[in-house]
């Protein structure tokens, strides 16, 4: 009997048709979003990463490719860390410079991902993925995970791209171990709210429970009914994280270094609301939403057919799922200040609201294809596409360029600290120092982690762990004594900077003092207490001065020169395109083992950066943890592994899928 067909399932008028034009406009797109953000560099002349974060997220990943995981938390959610320093490593890259660069690719990555996601089990048409990758890509500008939460949208991505081998095994085919591996790959990214994405798979496994019911009735064993297999999913990736993270990383559930300010979580919500222009793009997500639970299933009972039905039905219910924990959570939040509600927020934007703006588009270019034919129709939908989306990408691109994530690494700090850098080479292997901070900066009772940070990205590997710190006057350093800092918020954030300082002050270690991060400190070092300068702006406060050989007279360190961190917007779009074909490369081979042979071209080329994503993280867990170093050699070599295992097995072992 023939299928009933329904809107989302063909469209035989697309021009997206086959492996070629699917990877071309995939890559498109991708490159099209990251220039949308990208550009920002330009527009507002940042010469260094964007990004309160930014410094953490670099000097983590030049530790992990020098010294590996453990010490100094890099334990804590290594994903990130894990990713850029392989990528470091092929591509010759510094992290100062992936930092600007991998953060706005993870949000191509992260909307082909739910690309795939929507042509594997949403709508099948050749076309349709194109719009919600685009408004998603553009949507998340009113967020803070561009450029900001990195680790959370490397999540995101990762999770999202989960959905589709579980898409597919909750209809009966291949992906029990793909849900799972990329799942895991997620966690190690931020496992916090790896936990959030594990509640709202339960969510919609319970939501699925009517149907599984019907299903074990027919005759299908439990573990192969949707609830069964997500319930499957989701164990097996709790108890993979729980064993890495105690047994592997020896690492606490816990890993927030810095406790934010809980009078900021409602300013933060507010603002965040008030970027999305609800009056803007309420009416295609209701539209989308009603379209979506309206649509109708195929008659057909085919094999096929019943995948497919399986496949939207649990799509469906993980995007109310999704809705409903995220809402949760946003009241929770926003009522105990618990928990950061804008996160929340950010969680449903990205994926519920952004699927629903998309179907809301999608059916009103159904309408215009029905009202018009042959190539016109295609001109039609096309244009009213691309107005719908430049429409709804108008508040991301509104957000991003006018209140999107500033410069937070002070040049000259930073090119201080790697001055100061040379100093502390010079010291023998294990000796403390102390860099002196102001307790004060533009950041408020966060900025002596900020200094911290920035500090550390300017010192080589080998010495971060001789790092301390000391908040506030130069002579209270001296003498060994806890400075009196004013205000009682400041004083409790740089409270474990003394708890840390005071086991290593008794001992005399050098101390410096960089008038970049403490300007009234650095004026008190080489003025009242004749501190030598070191280097432009370095203040050896206590020590002994680097001497040439055959002399006592000291040696000025000369001031760093910083490599160039933000490329021209050609050079920033080529090295965009090398990473992304380095992700798909990785991917490739494993795409195929995770989800099969009988894949859309779209959902192939659409999941294959994630998965990429995924597997080198995965993998660089397993190198780095036999030794193996992931900077140089080590990581160009551990890439070539992951990469041709996927090969070989999807090439060598066509009929081996993990199901």
């Amino acid at each position: 009997m023939n299928a009933e067909k329904p809107p989302y399932c063909t469209d035989t008028r697309s021009p997206i048709k086959g492996w070629g034009a699917a990877f071309l406009a995939a890559f498109g797109l991708a490159l099209s979003l990251f220039l949308f953000y990208f550009a920002v560099y330009r527009v507002r002349g940042y010469d260094l990463p964007i990004g309160f974060d930014a410094p953490w997220y670099v000097w983590r990943a030049q530790f992990v490719a020098d010294a590996g995981l453990g010490p100094l938390g890099t334990n804590f959610r290594p994903g990130h860390a894990l990713l850029s320093s392989l990528l470091g490593s092929v591509t010759g890259r510094s992290q100062l410079q992936l930092a600007v660069l991998l953060p706005l690719l993870l949000v191509s990555v992260f909307a082909l991902a739910l690309g795939g996601f929507w042509r594997e089990a949403i709508d099948r048409s050749p076309w349709g993925w194109l719009v919600p990758v685009a408004v998603s890509g553009t949507l998340l500008g009113t967020t803070r995970l561009v450029g900001e939460n990195v680790a959370n949208l490397l999540l995101l991505a990762l999770a999202v791209a989960a959905l589709v081998p579980l898409a597919r095994r909750v209809g009966g085919r291949s992906g029990f171990w793909g849900s799972i591996s990329l799942l895991i790959a997620a966690g190690l990214a931020h496992w916090l709210f790896l936990a959030v994405v594990l509640a709202i798979l339960l969510t919609a496994a319970a939501f699925g429970l009517p149907e599984s019911q019907r299903a074990r009735r027919a005759g299908v064993r439990p573990a192969r009914t949707e609830t069964g297999a997500v319930v499957s999913v989701v164990a097996v990736v709790a108890a993979g994280m729980v064993g890495l993270i105690l047994g592997i990383l020896r690492s606490p559930f816990r890993t927030f270094e810095i406790e934010e300010d809980p009078g900021r979580l409602l300013p933060k919500l507010r603002t965040d609301l008030r970027r999305l222009v609800p009056p803007l793009v309420a009416p295609p997500a209701i539209a989308g939403a009603v379209d979506l639970l309206r649509t109708p299933r195929t008659v057909s009972r085919s094999a096929e057919d019943w995948g497919r039905d399986q496949g939207r039905g649990f799509a469906l219910r993980v995007l109310a799922a999704w809705t409903l924990v995220g809402a949760a959570g946003i009241a929770f939040g926003a009522i105990s200040l618990d928990l950061p509600p804008h996160r929340f927020l950010a969680l449903v934007v990205a994926i519920p609201e952004a699927t629903c703006i998309a179907a809301g588009i999608a059916l009103v270019a159904r309408g215009l294809a029905r009202g018009a034919g042959g190539g016109v129709a295609t001109a039609t939908v096309a244009a009213f596409c691309f107005a719908g989306v430049s429409a709804v990408a108008a508040p991301g691109a509104l957000s991003w360029y006018r209140e999107g994530p500033g410069l937070w690494i002070d040049e000259s700090a930073l090119r201080e600290a790697s001055a100061a850098s040379a100093y502390v080479e010079s010291l023998p292997d294990g000796q403390p120092v102390v860099f002196v901070v102001g307790p004060f900066g533009l950041a408020g009772t966060l900025s002596v982690p900020l200094k911290e940070r920035i500090i550390r990205v300017g010192l080589g590997a080998d010495r971060q762990e001789d790092l301390h710190v000391f908040v506030g006057e130069p002579e209270d350093a001296l003498a060994g004594r806890r400075s009196v800092i004013q205000g009682e918020a400041t004083n409790r954030a740089v409270f474990r900077y003394w708890v840390d300082v005071r086991e290593v002050l008794p001992l005399r270690p050098p101390i410096l003092v960089l008038r970049a991060l403490a300007g009234p400190q650095f004026a008190d070092a080489v003025g009242e207490l004749g501190a030598p300068e070191l280097a432009p702006g370095v203040a050896l406060l206590r020590g002994a001065p680097i001497v040439g050989a055959g002399t006592a007279a000291p040696i000025r360190v000369a001031s760093a020169t910083l490599p160039r961190a933000v490329p021209t917007i050609e050079a920033g779009l080529a090295w965009a395109a090398a990473l992304l074909i380095l992700l798909s490369l990785a991917g490739l081979g494993w795409t195929r083992v995770f989800l099969g042979r009988e894949v859309p071209p779209a959902v192939f080329v659409c999941t294959a950066p994630a998965v990429g994503a995924a597997v080198l993280i995965l993998g660089a867990l397993l190198a780095t943890t036999v030794g193996v170093p992931l900077g140089g050699p080590g990581g160009i070599a551990t890439y070539v592994v992951i990469t041709g295992g996927g090969l070989s097995l999807s090439l060598f072992r066509p009929s081996a899928r993990l199901h």
